[in-house]
């Protein structure tokens, strides 16, 4: 604060308190929903979709040696990301006029020998959707070790969900978040940006819906 003659002067003890009170609630909200396993070695690496650094950073723990597999979540308005990644060659754009638009969801399956696209089949939208299909479509596999790639404050939804999917909650599972320095939303004073707002806010509402429904 500045007085008159242009100098600093203290902050009020109790307004000091009070925003440091605040400051300590808003991280509490955020840090609830937040879960930061490290990576380590898997049979596989599922990233979910969503923002396009999950899939930068999950081919970077497939690059690095963590899993002989990757499969990337790609959802009907995230086709046009996977041309910078380098997926040109699967004709995911060609497929995706080809299919319905309620149908528009995908996973891209990488292996050392092999890189396919296959629908993704979903009964459910949304996260439980997409983690009910990945158990599904590898049943008969039955992988014993899992690294679910994420932004850090969906990870508690996420495994909420792998908890409850019965093809699912069998697996030995690493839940681990793009790195803070890589992620479009950060921990750091994120109540100041609208657009952290609205992220945290529909992680909490979303995860209460959830419960309600699925729960």
């Amino acid at each position: 604060m500045v007085d008159g003659r242009g100098l600093l002067r203290s902050q009020p003890t109790e307004q000091r308190e009070k925003s440091v009170f605040g400051g300590s609630l808003l991280r509490g909200l955020w840090d609830y929903l937040d879960l930061r396993d490290g990576p380590a070695s898997s049979d596989l690496i599922f990233v979910l979709a969503g923002r396009p650094e999950r899939k930068v950073y999950g081919l970077e723990l497939y690059r690095r040696g963590f899993a002989p597999r990757l499969i990337l979540s790609v959802g009907r308005f995230e086709v046009r990301q996977t041309v910078p990644l380098g997926f040109q060659d699967l004709h995911l754009r060609e497929l995706t006029s080809r299919t319905p638009p309620a149908k528009r969801h995908f996973f891209i399956d990488l292996k050392p020998e092999s890189r396919r696209v296959v629908l993704a089949g979903l009964h459910h939208k949304g996260t439980y959707g997409e983690l009910e299909s990945l158990g599904h479509q590898l049943q008969s596999e039955r992988p014993s070790s899992l690294i679910l790639v994420s932004t850090s404050i969906h990870l508690r939804r996420v495994r909420w969900c792998c908890q409850r999917i019965e093809a699912v909650r069998r697996w030995s599972i690493r839940y681990v978040p793009v790195p803070e320095e890589m992620s479009s939303i950060r921990r750091d004073h994120w109540w100041k940006r609208l657009d952290h707002w609205s992220y945290v806010n529909s992680e909490w509402i979303k995860l209460v819906a959830y419960t309600l429904f699925y729960g």
